[in-house]
């Protein structure tokens, strides 16, 4: 007779376990996820709440020094707070034939709101420092924005009880995270005035400038915020464009280059641009892409502009694009983007050897932000 064989209360236990998970996952498995999403979302979202307090500590502290005297704090963060949640309304695209000059004018309109805003705010500030404030303010309102919107998808998850929107917001929380961060550093290197990644474009443009000749070259002004100099190059007409610097803007360079190409017309041979252009994640800060086209981000007008005008007389774009990373384009500028700039600027004299004939005109044109960029 053989005995009867005795179960081990541990592998009960062990399978009764297994089973109640089967259980819990079946009927509150989602609840549970949603949970979870929910606690990474509100860790996330003190994260930003502290970013956004500490961009507005920084706002408040430098436009202090250029506010009216009889102006408080709390007074002065109550306006600038107001001013945060600024928008602009993009006109209506169901044609889009004509929207480029619509979207142009209310650009334009943005612009000059912000001008007058940050006269009102800080009255004490020179021409260059109220452009530094208003890259100032447009950083802390990024910061501010994404703050705002984790919280609003937070809000409406838990109402709704939808928790597949907030497992969403979740699963992307660390690249909004990275982009809030890139912001909050840029908050900092505005408020010092310091040159950005993004200023490799008008850093270049000087430096060809400096190559070719000692001599003090007149910067002329062709369109807002932005110049143009005149230097020769190996018999070679040479226009070069960027914005005017040293605060921080960046010009109207589209503008500037339909008016050269309209003043000159076919005798402009070959245009060449450069800019800061987002790197892949595998890519090395500062290693340089070269192609065609034109080099320059934004919304789209001042591509638009250049488009335009080289299409009508077919003169060719060469494009020159240092690598950056959304972080390295707005804080302070690395040593790897500066060591590009020798490396960029031979590349153009190349280009302009190779691609242009003698006696021809070129516009060479340093596209991005200004700040802390003399001419």
């Amino acid at each position: 007779m053989y005995g009867t064989q005795q179960a081990d209360p541990l592998s009960l236990i062990l399978n009764l376990m297994f089973f109640m998970l089967i259980f819990i996952s079946m009927f509150y498995g989602q609840k549970l996820q949603g949970f979870i999403a929910s606690n990474q979302i509100k860790t996330a979202l003190d994260k930003l709440k502290k970013w956004d307090d500490e961009c507005k500590q920084i706002l408040v502290e430098k436009y202090k020094e250029f506010a009216d005297k009889k102006e408080t704090t709390k007074d002065l963060m109550i306006k600038l707070e107001e001013f945060m949640t600024f928008i602009e309304i993009m006109p209506v695209n169901i044609d889009p034939y004509g929207i480029i000059p619509k979207i142009d004018h209310i650009m334009n309109i943005r612009e000059n709101r912000f001008e007058e805003e940050v006269k009102r705010l800080a009255p004490n500030a020179d021409t260059i420092q109220r452009s530094n404030l208003e890259n100032l303010i447009e950083a802390a309102m990024a910061v501010n924005y994404i703050y705002r919107l984790i919280k609003h998808y937070l809000i409406l998850g838990k109402k709704s009880k939808s928790m597949i929107l907030l497992m969403q917001i979740a699963m992307q929380l660390n690249m909004v995270l990275s982009m809030a961060k890139s912001y909050y550093y840029a908050t900092k290197a505005f408020s010092e005035g310091s040159p950005i990644g993004d200023a490799l474009g008008p850093m270049v443009a000087g430096q060809f400038i400096r190559d070719i000749t000692r001599d003090e070259i007149e910067a002329i002004e062709i369109a807002r915020d932005t110049i143009y100099q005149v230097v020769e190059f190996e018999e070679r007409i040479i226009y070069v464009v960027r914005a005017k610097g040293p605060g921080g803007t960046v010009g109207k360079p589209g503008r500037a280059i339909k008016k050269l190409v309209e003043e000159h017309g076919d005798s402009i041979s070959r245009i060449i641009m450069i800019d800061a252009g987002l790197k892949l994640s595998g890519d090395k800060t500062g290693s340089i892409a070269i192609g065609v086209g034109a080099a320059i981000g934004g919304i789209g007008v001042e591509k638009s502009f250049i488009e335009d005008s080289s299409t009508s007389k077919g003169i060719p774009i060469d494009a020159f694009i240092c690598k950056q990373s959304l972080e390295d384009a707005i804080t302070t500028m690395k040593r790897s983007i500066t060591q590009s700039v020798p490396f960029i600027v031979e590349k153009i004299k190349m280009a302009i050897r190779k691609r242009t004939e003698k006696g021809s005109k070129v516009i060479v044109a340093g596209i991005g932000n200004t700040i802390g960029i003399g001419i």
